[in-house]
């Protein structure tokens, strides 16, 4: 399945062609400005993009550039109303797939879309890709994942995801799905920590009418309702061990028995699992039975955590905020670099769905905002963002130092011939300090420098040292136990 883009301020058009994309099995979105449409491409993976050339924020030619930069870059038909031999050309010299001019009828819209789908599928066929909207980045653990998924869904074999919890498991299994011979079949998930071990195999199977007290009516269970496409067992390793040999014959013989019933029935699946327990583990404690695990590990994909992926953190939020203003049909938010900054702060257990929860919150909490700050975010991650800061600025703290021999000419105080005071420019370490800082640090030295030699200078003699300091006795020996210095003399 493809994914098809169009870029056009015709809105009208635009729902045309995202249903001639659907009508070919494929999905489609849709920006009505060149600024949206950028956006979108750069946080989203597109096949193909219809781009119109008078947009009211810009010329769609200009933007073919930075389109062909993208990672796996989409084909480009340029469509206008103002069509022209110079346009056309520097289009197809643009490196564009095709120039058409509107208007256009819908047929020739559909050969149009049918031809570079083609073309695409023949072009990427000796590596395939994973055609799916809704996996956002482009980190190089991300892709590798995306790459293996794209050779799950070509197989038959079964899959098993591994992860932590909100890594997108269930995304990347319906990713899957939906590149596979099976995507016209039923996506059917079996979330197996949410149902009660009682209920379990009624659940899986289904039951008779009078199988059981409850059972007033047959029911069909969802190994049945997966017949022809995908049985997603969520969280398998919360399958009940008891359950665990009756399912692993069900997985190779494709055959399962309704509770109260008498004939066996027969389910087409394809078997998909995924958890975040350690399955090894489990077996090793006698909780998991090791012939179902290894009839899971057909193919094995495990899933980075959102703190290895980089700065696809960054493209999700981005993402998931302009998907948001979309759902609210408003223009998308500006976000501060400051914001950006805190959400790197915080470690992420709950990965990317707790992400979008938190961005969940912040935007319905401040669609008035014009852009997003720091003060938007949730208390606790506002929090780990000062502590990290603060630790960051202790570790990090400038030293300042007078390099010897450095070159710097030292400059002679006027008010003394018996005292040489150096000021030489500051070295700094890492990172430039604020002026406070660097006022504060230099001063401190400054001060325990010109105590040690004032009292060197006057042979411990405390009436001469106040007296060339111009500092009261009382306030001379406050700074000598405030430094610590005291006298040898």
């Amino acid at each position: 399945m493809a994914n098809v883009l169009i870029v056009d301020d015709d809105a009208d058009l635009c729902e045309l062609l995202v249903t001639l994309a659907v009508h070919l099995g494929h999905s489609g979105d849709y920006a009505t400005s060149l600024k949206q449409g950028l956006c979108m491409l750069r946080e989203e993976r597109y096949d193909v993009v219809f781009l119109d050339v008078v947009l009211p924020d810009g010329n769609g030619l200009d933007a073919i550039p930075e389109i062909h930069t993208l990672t796996n870059a989409p084909e480009i038909i340029i469509i206008t109303g103002k069509g022209d031999v110079e346009g056309a050309e520097l289009a197809i010299t643009s490196g564009v797939w095709d120039y058409v001019s509107k208007p256009a009828s819908s047929e020739q819209y559909l050969l149009h879309m049918r031809r570079v789908l083609q073309f695409r599928t023949e072009k990427n066929a000796s590596n395939p890709k994973l055609a799916h909207h809704n996996i956002v980045g482009n980190s190089k653990p991300i892709m590798r994942c995306m790459d293996q998924a794209a050779k799950a869904a070509e197989s038959l074999v079964g899959v098993l995801f591994l992860g932590e919890t909100g890594t997108g498991k269930e995304l990347f299994a319906r990713a899957v799905h939906d590149n596979s011979d099976r995507r016209t079949g039923p996506f059917v998930v079996v979330d197996c920590a949410a149902i009660p071990s009682t209920l379990v195999e009624s659940t899986l199977f289904g039951h008779e009418r009078g199988a059981f007290t409850s059972a007033d009516k047959a029911k069909t269970g969802l190994v049945a309702e997966a017949d022809g496409g995908t049985l997603f067992l969520d969280e398998v390793g919360e399958l009940p061990l008891a359950m665990q040999k009756t399912f692993l014959r069900v997985i190779q013989e494709h055959t399962f028995r309704p509770v109260g019933g008498t004939e066996e029935l027969q389910s087409d699946f394809r078997l998909v699992a995924a958890t975040n327990r350690d399955l090894e583990a489990l077996v090793q404690a006698g909780r998991f039975r090791q012939d179902l695990l290894y009839r899971l590990q057909g193919f094995v994909i495990e899933l980075p955590s959102l703190r290895q992926r980089g700065d696809d953190l960054k493209r999700l939020a981005k993402y998931y905020l302009n998907k948001l203003a979309a759902d609210f049909g408003i223009p998308p938010k500006e976000v501060s670099d400051d914001f950006i900054n805190a959400l790197y702060a915080y470690s992420w257990p709950g990965n990317v769905r707790e992400l979008f929860n938190v961005l969940d919150q912040v935007f319905t909490s401040n669609v008035e905002a014009s852009e997003f700050l720091p003060i938007h975010l949730p208390v606790r991650l506002r929090i780990t963002a000062a502590q990290v800061s603060v630790h960051e600025a202790q570790k990090n703290r400038p030293v300042f130092r007078v390099i010897p021999g450095s070159g710097t000419k030292p400059r002679t105080s006027e008010c003394s011939k018996k005292f040489v005071a150096t000021v030489c420019d500051p070295v700094f370490q890492d990172d430039i300090p604020t002026l406070k800082d660097f006022r504060e640090e230099f001063i401190s030295k400054a001060e325990q420098s010109y105590l040690k030699n004032l009292l060197e200078s006057v042979d411990g003699n405390m009436n001469k040292a106040a007296k060339y300091s111009g500092l009261s006795a009382s306030r001379l020996y406050a700074l000598l136990r405030k430094y610590g210095i005291k006298k040898k003399f």
